[in-house]
């Protein structure tokens, strides 16, 4: 439908009227209204270098961004060392795991051998900032089977939570849903091994408040709410970070019609400095805030901390912060953002956006081979929906090799507002795939908990 400019421009004036949040939903305290962006890629000016593209690794020149010493996701296992030593069995297992390494084809190119699960209890393959994260399987670990799916009690997976710190693995003995009444809080040194069975956390999620050295596997969230909560949250207010975090193979969805932000957070959160973070295939199923990456509440010097990896993971018809990052470094790859859109006007209370990634607050983000696809939606008008990837108030953004899916029927915006464009060198090895329909395919397939 082809629209007046004289209602395009009375639109904007209304905008400009209405204020940019309310406290349960809205936009971060920090962020200043969205501003033209500096510049603009349009996905159908630029199709040759943005469909099917192979990823290319960041430039070496950038290698200093990331300090090994500081930044690699052994980091903090050095300071800990004197302390709480980790026997070479447990460390050689928990190796083992790591099997996304690239492989050579017949014809000399060059293939990424798929990530292999055991069953329940086992090591799982890490790539990423979380690289290292035993969870649970550490010297003197206990095995707690859940075997009842009540809320609390004997046999309950809150009982399982409550462990003082000492290493556990809690694995399940029924298939069910637990309908929670509160979050559940995680503490240090655990897994949570959902392999095997179907587990689904109903109305609350779960909380990791400063707890380090964190696996949960396998595991859904559905219909968390209604009071403005996340299904997963990384680090608390104290300020208390969390360290060494997996989530993989997880779901969040909300199936009830409330999935926007009247009624839910995100998904995932990572606050208060929480660093060495790897989020792997996960699934995201009509939530609008899907993951925020520093929330605006700590000191900048603390957010800069955080470090986070997302691969392989599956937005579908979610909103928007794919992610919303700040201050921290960020690689994501090999993930699919399907058909994002606007869950109300732009014009309306609570404050509504959709977008899908943004690095903003001196945050450095590299993307490579991710994959978009994006359709014409009722809300659209007035918003920021078609930025693909973008930056706002110094977010620092280098994007490699990101493929278009043949049925989005909108020009999608590429970098919109981002002057600097150098992103991170990751401290670790990733084998990126090429991003295509095959790629599309499989991750939806694979992603959430599928094991």
């Amino acid at each position: 439908m082809r629209l007046l400019l004289s209602w395009r421009l009375s639109c904007a004036a209304l905008l400009a009227l209405i204020p940019l949040a309310t406290a349960g939903c809205g936009a971060d305290s920090s962020a200043a209204p969205s501003s033209p962006p500096n510049t603009l890629q349009d996905a159908s000016e630029d199709q040759d270098a943005s469909l099917g593209e192979e990823a290319q690794p960041p430039d070496a020149a950038g290698a200093d961004h990331l300090a090994p010493d500081s930044d690699s996701p052994d980091a903090g296992k050095a300071d800990a060392a004197a302390t709480d030593a980790i026997d070479d069995e447990a460390q050689e297992a928990a190796d083992d795991g790591a099997t996304d390494a690239p492989s050579a084809d017949a014809d000399g190119s060059t293939a990424c051998t798929p990530a292999v699960y055991g069953p329940a209890g086992t090591p799982i393959p890490i790539v990423g900032f979380g690289e290292g994260t035993l969870g649970g399987l550490q010297p003197g670990h206990d095995t707690f089977h859940v075997t009842s799916l009540d809320d609390d009690g004997d046999g309950t997976l809150r009982r399982g939570l409550q462990t003082n710190g000492s290493p556990r693995i809690v694995v399940f003995d029924p298939d069910g849903t637990i309908f929670l009444q509160t979050a559940l809080l995680v503490p240090s040194n655990i897994t949570v091994d959902g392999r095997g069975r179907s587990i689904v956390l109903n109305g609350k999620g779960m909380v990791i408040p400063g707890s380090d050295e964190v696996i949960l596997i396998n595991l859904a969230f559905e219909n968390v709410g209604p009071e403005s909560e996340d299904g997963v949250q990384i680090g608390s207010a104290a300020p208390d970070p969390s360290e060494h975090v997996v989530l993989d193979h997880l779901r969040f969805s909300q199936l009830t019609g409330q999935g926007s932000c009247k009624y839910v957070d995100e998904a995932i959160s990572v606050i208060y400095g929480s660093r060495f973070i790897t989020i792997a295939h996960c699934k995201f199923d009509f939530w609008e805030k899907v993951l925020l990456a520093g929330n605006g509440d700590a000191e900048p010097s603390l957010d800069a901390q955080i470090t986070l990896t997302m691969h392989h993971s599956y937005a579908n018809e979610t909103g928007r912060r794919h992610p919303q990052a700040r201050y921290g470094k960020y690689h994501f790859y090999n993930n699919y953002l399907d058909d994002w859109r606007m869950y109300g006007w732009a014009f309306e209370a609570p404050y509504f956006e959709s977008f899908g990634h943004q690095i903003q607050d001196n945050g450095r983000m590299l993307l490579e081979g991710e994959m978009v696809r994006r359709r014409n939606h009722t809300y659209d008008l007035g918003s920021q929906a078609n930025d693909a990837s973008r930056c706002e108030l110094g977010g620092d953004l280098l994007e490699h090799g990101t493929w278009i899916d043949p049925e989005t029927t909108v020009s999608l915006k590429f970098g919109a507002g981002c002057a600097q464009k150098e992103g991170i060198v990751p401290p670790y090895s990733a084998c990126i795939e090429n991003a295509d329909a095959d790629l599309r395919d499989r991750v939806m397939s694979s992603s959430g908990n599928s094991l």
